[in-house]
């Protein structure tokens, strides 16, 4: 089991996120992802990171 901690880097950019267009829904992710990374439990494809498309 792991431990979260949050730094005020995370803080910040949390809420700034908080304010844009999916801030609705962050906080329900945010809860899903974060119970993954603590179980020790892979992410689901659809949280994991993903190659960038374009130019």
């Amino acid at each position: 089991m792991r431990t979260i901690k949050r730094t005020a880097q995370f803080k910040r950019d949390y809420k700034r996120e908080k304010c844009r267009k999916h801030g609705i829904n962050l906080d329900d992710i945010l809860l899903k992802a974060v119970r993954y990374l603590v179980a020790d439990i892979t992410l689901p494809i659809h949280m994991r990171d993903h190659a960038l498309i374009g130019n």
